[in-house]
């Protein structure tokens, strides 16, 4: 008997069960509010260079004599708007007073003098201080530390520092998760949301800042991972398709959610105290949700295995199976640690097909969010669309995992993302409206959705119990790399410039996508089958190769690694 047909027994999805995934997935809603609020709490608004010493400065122009002042003190843009950046170099505050009488400086002409020709023949400076439009947002962090022009490189450092705290976040945590449990991390992440939310929240410091916005990267991937994790151990394997696709659906949720926040609270710091205020509700965690009883039995805890155990049994009405060693559900090798997936064959090929898959999808799916600039119009109905494309790409694969299997959906997906993002060159070539790109751009991100809503299960159902936290955290850890190079991938047609500057990133990002996915053709299918325990297990999975309809039977066991398996076992120390 194995821990999956234990679960069939007392209850795949019962009260308790249902209690503890809701919980887990509580986070998913939070990490999104810190992760997609950026879009908000950073926006650069609408900005000039301020006058100098002229106190009551503002953005808007709101009468002749102030238009005069402005526009001897700031030069204008080929556009016709006010410069963001330079500043007449001879500019003082007592030329601009007494100057304001004077003819030449009106937009008379009937003394001879050009006001153009004369503002094109002065220096221009940098300029130190601006003023910024606020009938959007009352602040932002771009505003208040003055995050512009020169110094506008300075948001995607800290977009860098977030993603860095990611990186950290799902290379420690899954190990640790392996090692020590995955409560322990989970609960560790909570507790980091909860200080780095309120930490940003009240820092005057740009640095300071930034190591907030760190400790939040870390965090959100730290719920994320561990809660997924804990949500599909503890469930039956016909409830792991819910399981995997809600998680996602929770961060939809989350995004939607953030939108109300933003829409009525246009500061950022107290929008970023309101995003915080539900995440003390994760304090309480360590009391409400319990070690996943997998783990506990892969670690030989027998146990605090069965007492997880016969709570789903209580909850659901059931009688728990006479079971006399716990670890014999397993059939775990306790001592196992992530190396070990180097001694199988198997195993290294999924590893590096799954990590390079988690890798494009993370490039690709920031580069298309670069790409929804080309949506013109308000911020927020713009970010309410791609809330919707992206709620539906998380829904779908939910009516299609249990019918189609997960490798030809994501298959397909990811290969129709990578099409769009390639063949969005066209219109540019072809000199087609600007709704054309944006569609292959929807297209490409609602494909992109449906593959993160598989990726996660698909390969957490790949490996086996006791090197699956370990091994998903690696291959989070991967895709984040891909997000922190992902900013730099998208100036690639800034650097090269020229007609295809738009498209040229979505080609360089798009092509990988359709590699991979042929890549990802080879995976054995996991619909219907039970989660692996060991590394015996992934060796004796039958798979489907090559084609989505035939199903191809691999030998019964291939001795040579299962005997080496069995040898590094035995000369472990534990």
């Amino acid at each position: 008997m194995k821990f999956d047909d234990v679960l069939k027994q007392i209850g795949e999805f019962g009260p308790y069960q249902k209690r503890v995934f809701f919980l887990t997935a509580l986070p998913s809603v939070l990490s999104a509010f810190e992760a997609i609020s950026v879009v908000f709490t950073f926006n650069i608004p609408n900005h000039r260079c301020a006058i100098p010493g002229y106190p009551n400065d503002h953005f808007h122009v709101t009468n002749t004599s102030y238009a005069s002042i402005l526009n001897q003190s700031v030069p204008r843009q080929l556009d016709g708007t006010f410069s963001k950046c330079r500043l007449y170099s001879d500019v003082s505050n007592d030329v601009i007073v007494s100057n304001v009488q004077d003819a030449k400086w009106s937009n008379r002409t009937d003394d001879g003098f050009n006001e153009t020709s004369y503002s094109a023949s002065r220096n221009t400076d940098d300029c130190t201080k601006w003023v910024y439009d606020h009938s959007v947002f009352e602040t932002t962090i771009a505003s208040d530390f003055d995050v512009v022009c020169d110094r506008s490189v300075l948001r995607a450092s800290s977009n860098l520092i977030a993603e860095l705290g990611c990186l950290f976040g799902t290379f420690v945590c899954g190990f640790v998760a392996d090692r020590f449990g995955r409560k322990i991390p989970f609960y560790i992440g909570g507790l980091a949301l909860v200080a780095g939310g309120f930490g940003i929240a009240f820092t005057d410091n740009f640095i300071a800042l930034n190591v907030c916005r760190f400790v939040l990267g870390m965090a959100r991937l730290a719920l994320w991972v561990n809660g997924m994790v804990i949500g599909m151990e503890i469930v039956g394997p016909s409830k792991r398709v819910f399981v995997g696709i809600f998680m996602e659906l929770s961060w939809c949720l989350g995004m939607l959610l953030l939108l109300i926040f933003t829409y009525f609270i246009r500061n950022w710091r107290y929008l970023e105290i309101a995003l915080s205020v539900p995440s003390i509700f994760l304090l309480a965690y360590w009391w409400l949700i319990p070690e996943s009883p997998r783990w506990l039995a892969s670690k030989g805890r027998e146990k605090e295995a069965l007492q997880v155990l016969e709570k789903i049994a209580a909850s659901n009405k059931t009688k728990l199976p006479e079971v006399d060693d716990v670890t014999s559900l397993l059939d775990a090798d306790k001592c196992l640690s992530f190396k070990f997936i180097f001694t199988s064959r198997e195993l290294i090929v999924r590893m590096l097909i799954i990590f390079s898959n988690m890798f494009v999808l993370c490039v690709i799916y920031y580069a298309l969010i670069l790409n929804i600039t080309n949506l013109a119009g308000d911020i927020y109905i713009n970010y309410l669309l791609s809330v919707i494309v992206e709620t539906v790409g998380f829904g779908v694969p939910y009516f299609l995992l249990d019918r189609m299997g997960r490798k030809p959906v994501y298959c397909i997906a990811i290969m129709v993302a990578g099409f769009c993002c390639v063949i969005s060159l066209v219109p540019d070539i072809l000199g087609a409206p600007d709704w054309v790109v944006v569609t292959l751009s929807m297209i490409g991100r609602f494909c992109v959705c449906i593959c993160y809503s598989v990726i996660y299960m698909f390969g957490a159902e790949l490996f086996p119990t006791v090197i699956r936290g370990s091994a998903m955290g690696m291959g989070v850890t991967f895709s984040r790399i891909g997000g922190l190079l992902s900013p730099y991938l998208a100036d690639v047609g800034i650097l090269i410039g020229g007609r295809l500057e738009n498209s040229l990133p979505l080609v360089v990002m798009g092509s990988p996508a359709l590699v991979v996915g042929l890549f990802a053709l080879w995976l054995p299918e996991t619909m219907g089958t039970k989660l692996p325990e060991t590394l015996d297990d992934v060796n004796n999975l039958h798979s489907k190769r090559g084609c989505f309809c035939c199903q191809k039977n691999k030998p019964d066991v291939r001795e040579t690694i299962v005997n080496r398996n069995k040898d590094a076992l035995a000369s472990s120390p534990c």
